[in-house]
């Protein structure tokens, strides 16, 4: 009953508020526009409990919707964090090995360490070179090289 008397108030305040503005606005070409606008609301006013009452107009959201959208967005993130870190690496990778192969030496491996801060930010923590024995003769002036040219400690080992 009290949807009833809800919906009846509705439409009496709907009536009296486009009376009111029927009257402010002045007849000139906005009229027929303005009656098309009332009458659009007034019908949408009218229709409201109809509208309202039938399930299948209704749209039901259910709860899990948020926790699943949640889920699924620190999922992309851990993807799109693991993909930027790869793309990361193989770039330096890329930069440390040119730079080997400007003194003519040719690294068997290079792993590339990130770590985060405590502001959440990715930094490169450490690179582990692994040389040929023969290139150990270079060793003080490689890793002070790299080490100031990536601003991360720079490990060398051989086989």
């Amino acid at each position: 009953m009290s949807a009833l008397i809800q919906w009846a108030f509705a439409l009496c305040a709907a009536m009296v508020a486009m009376g009111l503005c029927r009257m402010l606005i002045p007849s000139s070409g906005m009229e027929k526009t303005f009656r098309f606008v009332v009458s659009i609301f007034f019908l949408a006013v009218l229709l409201s409990p109809v509208a309202f009452r039938f399930p299948s107009l209704m749209i039901d959201i259910p709860l899990h919707t948020q926790e699943e959208t949640q889920r699924r967005s620190e999922s992309l993130d851990e993807i799109t964090h693991r993909q930027a870190l790869g793309i990361a690496g193989g770039q330096l990778r890329q930069i440390v090995s040119e730079k080997l192969s400007q003194r003519g030496i040719n690294a068997h491996s290079i792993a590339i360490n990130f770590t985060t801060n405590l502001q959440g930010e990715i930094e490169l923590d450490s690179v582990v070179i692994v040389l040929d024995e023969a290139d150990r003769e270079s060793e003080a002036y490689l890793k002070s090289y790299l080490e100031s040219e990536l601003g991360a400690a720079v490990w060398l080992h051989y086989t």
